[in-house]
């Protein structure tokens, strides 16, 4: 079931458009990842999913209720962003029961859970905390407000990888017992894939692709091996990108291979992988510009 729609959803700033058109249904107890560049418009497109912006045109139901300009939304929706900031004086345990206050079905116990995991004492106010531990400390708040739409903006990348690795398991496990919608803003997105149901790419302000993990899986392969070997064997199939380091051409197809391509490939000893998505989003990237897009 659908639980977050976006219909034709523009949002411009003086004579630049930051969102152009983004169209698109969440649905109910799904995770999703959106990858996108500086220009993207992705963190834009977060704030208006939000409630924290409006846009110049469109609309956003929440549960089959327009989102803005309704109260009783926001106890639904949780935001953790690079904006997401509390006075200096608050203690962590004070910034709990401040939320609580703001979301029904907040969960104390977990959150005191993942902070004494990630060595975070809830007497330390807001001020005394690290970097690392401010934007640790967000992801629990986000996790712990168990809210219907919980959404990550693209700060957790900055957690150490350690910690960005365990709370990605905490995601998980969370995720699996209290089932929620979850849009995550990343450019790691090859580090939580396991997590993700779909990966949104934009540009520009435009949702240009929307795949399923399992389509870039099985739809997408890189080949790799001596280039004028793997030049001559590939004229046929649709190349998204290629790189070429000491003779070693690296190719990425738009394809998945029948048994007898595999063992063609096999014989001229051409390395055959699966395409991280990170690599997948870069070429059809460049493919956009390339087409002047």
């Amino acid at each position: 079931m659908s639980v977050l729609v976006c219909e034709n959803i523009t949002k411009k700033v003086k004579r630049k458009t930051l969102v152009s058109n983004f169209t698109f249904n969440f649905l109910d107890n799904q995770i999703y990842a959106m990858v996108g560049g500086d220009d993207s418009g992705r963190d834009e497109l977060l704030q208006i999913l939000s409630a924290q912006v409006r846009p110049d045109s469109g609309t956003v139901w929440l549960d089959g209720e327009e989102l803005y300009g309704n109260m009783r939304m926001n106890k639904r929706l949780c935001y953790i962003s690079e904006a997401t900031s509390f006075p200096r004086h608050f203690r962590v345990k004070n910034i709990f029961r401040l939320m609580s206050l703001l979301y029904p079905k907040w969960d104390n116990a977990y959150a005191f859970e993942l902070c004494e995991h990630f060595n975070i004492r809830t007497r330390r106010t807001f001020g005394s905390l690290k970097e690392n531990e401010r934007i640790l400390l967000g992801g629990i708040l986000g996790l712990a407000s168990r809210a219907n739409i919980t959404i990550f903006g693209s700060v957790l990348d900055r957690i150490d990888l350690k910690d960005r690795h365990d709370f990605f398991n905490f995601v998980y496990s969370h995720h699996t017992r209290y089932p929620r919608t979850l849009i995550i803003g990343t450019d790691k997105v090859d580090e939580i894939e396991t997590l993700l149901d779909k990966v949104l790419f934009l540009d520009k302000g435009r949702l240009f692709e929307a795949f399923t993990v399992k389509h870039i899986k099985n739809n997408f392969r890189l080949l790799s091996g001596k280039s004028e070997v793997l030049k001559s064997l590939i004229s046929d199939l649709k190349v998204i990108g290629a790189e070429e380091r000491y003779n070693i051409l690296t190719v990425c197809i738009a394809k998945s291979l029948t048994k007898d391509e595999i063992r063609k490939f096999q014989k001229y000893m051409i390395k055959i992988s699966e395409a991280p998505i990170q690599k997948v989003f870069v070429y059809l990237l460049e493919l956009r510009g390339k087409k002047g897009l």
